[in-house]
């Protein structure tokens, strides 16, 4: 589903040049729960850019369903990500002056879908992460793991076959992080979605079927 051929990221910092990807090769096939894991400054979270249609490779290739997206325009990688890809952030990066539905209403209105089909969708995605007496509750009203369950939704509410999560776990604790995970292996096995985290904990390799380690922007063969 996603392939990486050769990748590097290269940034000109003046006269530094800060090699941030270096040579990265790997492939995600469709339907796989794939956790990325290396400590900061690893290269981690660049390599989720370039998997998830938010940045392209200063060198080498990257193909999403054997087509080439290394050279699309923003507007063309943006479009990508509106159809395909689903994000779930650390920060949840919920709308503090809306509720938890209007938060999930809204990447329905970018893609122009009908507003009582979008109140729909929202709808069942909240009550299947157990949050139906929370529709108008506001972030500020909300724990940290029922934030991460309206980002969850939130991800899912276009229906992508793809759900990216970037350290999905690291503002809750441990055990409201296992019921995270839970319910992204969950999307995995019954909805059939790719899921692809990336952490620094390596406790979450347990729910992975596929383990990229990267260290120092290579992958980690050891």
């Amino acid at each position: 589903m996603i392939r990486l051929e050769n990748v590097w990221k290269i940034y000109h910092l003046g006269k530094i040049k800060l090699e941030v990807l270096k040579n990265v090769s790997l492939e995600i096939k469709k339907e796989d729960f794939v956790v990325i894991l290396g400590p900061s400054g690893s290269g981690k979270s660049t390599l989720l850019n370039m998997v998830s249609c938010l940045d392209v490779p200063t060198k080498g290739k990257i193909y999403l369903e054997n087509k080439d997206i290394s050279s699309l325009t923003e507007d063309e990688l943006a479009e990508v990500r509106g159809k395909k890809i689903g994000f779930v952030f650390q920060q949840f990066n919920l709308l503090p002056h809306l509720t938890a539905i209007e938060n999930v209403v809204l990447p329905t209105v970018f893609r122009e879908v009908d507003h009582e089909e979008g109140v729909k969708r929202a709808q069942k995605h909240l009550d299947s992460v157990g949050l139906s007496q929370r529709f108008n509750h506001k972030p500020a009203e909300l724990s940290g793991g029922e934030k991460q369950r309206v980002a969850i939704s939130r991800a899912l509410v276009n229906n992508p076959e793809i759900i990216v999560a970037d350290e999905p776990t690291g503002n809750v604790d441990s055990k409201t992080g296992r019921h995270i995970m839970n319910i992204l292996k969950k999307l995995n096995q019954e909805e059939k979605r790719t899921i692809i985290v990336v952490t620094h904990d390596s406790e979450l390799q347990e729910f992975a079927n596929k383990v990229i380690k990267i260290k120092d922007g290579e992958i980690d063969e050891k």
